[in-house]
C-alpha cells in the first residue's frame, strides 16, 4: 500500500485542479463557495480555504453580502487575517468602481434618480447595514464628491443637515443628492426619512443650494424610491 501524500502536496494539487476547471469553464462551472475558494488561493496561499469559503458563505448569506461585508464583521470569521480580508474589500470596491466607469465614463452627470441609483448601485446595493450617502454636484451636475456620511445599524442611520450643508460649502457645490439604502429590502420611506429630507431641503434652500432628491436604494439593487418622483420634494 502506497503512502498517502502530504498534506500540502494534496492542497497544492486541488488548488491546480481548481485553477483548471476554471482555465477552461470559466466560473460558470463553481459553486458559490468554490469561488470565493479560488480568490482565497491568492491571499492565503498556504491554507486550505474552502472551510473558510463555506464559513463566509453560512454566516453572511451569499457572495453579495460577503463583498458587501464591513471589516469588522470579516475579522469575525475564522481564518480571516487582515490581509485576507483587505483582498476581499479591495475586490468590491474595484467592481464598484467598474459598474460605475461603465455606466458614466469618467466624469459622472446625476441628471435623475434613476442615473443616481445606476452610480451608486454597485457600492450600496448588498450592504448588510444601512448607509447615508452625499453626493455633490457642480452646476453642470458632475459629481465634485461622492461620501459616506454615516453607517448605522441595519435599521437607522444618524446624519445631521448642518454636517451635510458645511460640507457641500466647502467643496464650492451648487447641488446635491442624498441617497440610503434599506437592507430590509422595504422601499417606503420612514417618518425619519420624511423629516429628515424635509430638514435637508430647507438647509439647502436656506444656502441656495439644489437639492435634487433623496433616493433609497432596495436590497440587491432591486427597485428605489425617489422623494423628486413621488413629489415629496419642492
Amino acid at each position: 500500500m502506497s503512502p498517502r501524500p502530504p498534506a500540502s502536496d494534496l492542497l497544492a494539487g486541488h488548488r491546480e485542479r481548481l485553477r483548471a476547471r476554471f482555465d477552461e469553464a470559466g466560473l460558470d462551472a463553481f459553486a458559490d463557495h468554490e469561488i470565493l475558494e479560488l480568490l482565497l488561493f491568492y491571499a492565503l496561499p498556504r491554507i486550505d480555504t474552502k472551510p473558510i469559503a463555506k464559513t463566509l458563505l453560512a454566516e453572511l448569506g451569499g457572495l453579495p453580502e460577503v463583498f458587501a461585508a464591513p471589516p469588522e464583521r470579516l475579522a469575525d470569521i475564522p481564518g480571516l487575517g487582515p490581509g485576507a480580508i483587505r483582498f476581499i474589500r479591495l475586490l468590491s470596491a474595484v467592481t464598484g468602481k467598474i459598474l460605475q466607469k461603465k455606466a458614466f465614463g469618467t466624469t459622472p452627470v446625476i441628471a435623475q434618480a434613476s442615473d443616481l441609483v445606476a452610480y451608486l448601485t454597485g457600492i450600496m446595493a448588498n450592504l448588510p447595514i444601512e448607509e447615508f450617502r452625499v453626493i455633490y454636484l457642480d452646476n453642470a451636475n458632475r459629481i465634485l464628491k461622492d461620501e459616506a456620511l454615516s453607517v448605522g445599524t441595519e435599521t437607522q442611520t444618524a446624519v445631521y443637515p448642518k454636517v451635510v450643508m458645511k460640507r457641500a460649502l466647502t467643496l464650492h457645490a451648487t447641488g446635491l443628492l442624498v441617497a440610503h439604502n434599506h437592507p430590509s429590502g422595504a422601499l417606503r420611506p420612514s417618518p425619519a426619512d420624511l423629516e429628515l429630507t424635509r430638514n435637508l431641503e430647507a438647509a439647502a434652500r436656506a444656502l441656495d443650494l439644489r437639492f435634487l432628491d433623496h433616493v433609497i436604494l432596495g436590497r440587491g439593487g432591486f427597485g428605489y424610491f425617489s422623494f423628486r418622483e413621488h413629489g415629496l420634494l419642492l
